[in-house]
């Protein structure tokens, strides 16, 4: 019977509406390549793909209730190498890029006055140079999901642990690569950290 009265009660307090918030969020960090480019005939050569990229990230988000949609840019650093099974050669400071991208994203627990867990997906178009190679920059595109966990430091900001993964097409041109290589398609996972700020 208290049960029903409190439900009753609650059913009777007038309702606000969900307010939007936007969201304003700066973040930095590593990451982990793979594919690119590797020997077609000889999986065990080595693979030439950008190492260990540092990203910093600027996102501004729209978000109703469980919902966020923003859009972010990204400056990306990385050495270029050329990974074996037991060594690698680097080339350091070799490669930048530029970014845009677009995610939507939903809230998987917690709420805003306490730390909540995000998922998202979204799109990343990158404009890649080549630094010290003096390639022609090339624009790639990739897909992207994440992870962001967002702990309150006070009322509007919060600080956020951010995991991402994206997948796209490899950052170089077939005439570029070595003979017998061929191109792979391009993963990277990383994690960021950062804080965030809402009115």
């Amino acid at each position: 019977m208290p049960v029903l009265l409190l439900l009753f009660a609650v059913l009777l307090l007038p309702q606000r509406p969900l307010s939007a918030q936007w969201r304003l969020a700066i973040s930095a960090g590593t990451a982990a390549t793979s594919g690119h480019a590797r020997d077609a005939a000889d999986p065990e050569q080595a693979a030439i793909l950008p190492d260990h990229p540092v990203s910093w990230l600027l996102a501004l988000a729209r978000q109703r209730g469980s919902w966020r949609v923003g859009i972010d840019g990204s400056r990306i650093t990385s050495d270029l190498a050329i990974r074996g099974s037991s060594t690698s050669l680097v080339t350091r400071g070799a490669l930048s890029a530029w970014g845009l991208g677009f995610e939507a994203s939903r809230r998987l627990a917690g709420h805003a006055a306490a730390p909540s867990l995000w998922a998202g997906v979204g799109a990343v178009y990158e404009r890649w140079s080549f630094d010290i190679a003096g390639g022609d920059a090339r624009w790639r595109a990739s897909g992207r999901a994440s992870l962001q966990l967002d702990a309150p430091l006070s009322r509007r900001w919060s600080a956020l642990v951010r995991g991402e993964a994206l997948a796209g097409a490899s950052l170089f041109r077939v005439e570029e690569l070595p003979e017998g290589y061929t191109r792979r398609a391009s993963q990277r996972a990383g994690l960021l950290l950062g804080v965030s700020r809402r009115w």
